[in-house]
């Protein structure tokens, strides 16, 4: 009779990146629950830690998480809809987009939006979410990202498209601002997801 191979949850027998770009991904060690937004260097000692630790006498668990925010609210759908669009960057970016004019929607005091532009506005967002397949529900709070502040400001995405004076320049902030942001994410970010994320 040959010996029982034990597989552990975890570790080097578990590889668990996604994909690394445009926006990595990876798969985390919990079941349900929320998406959490680390650094990439975060993450890298958090994936030592993953992989040392079953190896370890007496230690077949994983500790801790990586320090990290959480992804709830808003920001679940936002994860959710980049993640399903994980493949396509251009669907990503539009995905992101279109969070900056959720934002904007629900908390950007900006006068061309109290104006009949505000139908137009309605109407993009509308085809966008029908064409991504992207949808808030519930109480939502937010819809960008949380960004560290030696990134990026949540106050100046706020403040930029609040001073936008026409629609036309309120998109080209939008555009802007959450392309800057997706760069940002792209560059120093990876978000873990649960196993049943997506399902």
């Amino acid at each position: 009779m040959g010996d029982v191979i034990r597989f552990e949850r975890g570790g080097e027998g578990r590889e668990n990146l996604i994909v690394d770009r445009p926006i990595a991904f990876r798969r985390g060690d919990w079941a349900a629950g929320e998406a959490l937004l680390c650094l990439r260097e975060e993450s890298r000692n958090y994936e030592a830690h993953r992989a040392e630790a079953p190896a370890r006498p007496g230690h077949r668990h994983i500790r801790s998480l990586p320090n990290a925010f959480k992804l709830g609210g808003g920001c679940h759908y936002t994860a959710l809809g980049l993640y399903r669009h994980r493949e396509n960057e251009a669907a990503m970016r539009r995905v992101y987009r279109l969070a900056g004019c959720m934002e904007c929607v629900t908390g950007v005091p900006t006068p061309v939006l109290r104006t009949d532009l505000l139908r137009r506005f309605y109407d993009f967002i509308l085809s966008e979410r029908e064409a991504l397949q992207v949808a808030w529900r519930g109480s939502v709070d937010r819809y960008l990202l949380p960004l560290h502040r030696c990134h990026y400001s949540h106050e100046t995405f706020f403040n930029r498209a609040a001073a936008a004076p026409s629609l036309k320049d309120l998109f080209q902030t939008i555009e802007t601002e959450t392309g800057r942001q997706f760069d940002l994410l792209a560059a120093h970010y990876v978000i873990y997801v649960p196993e049943s994320f997506g399902a």
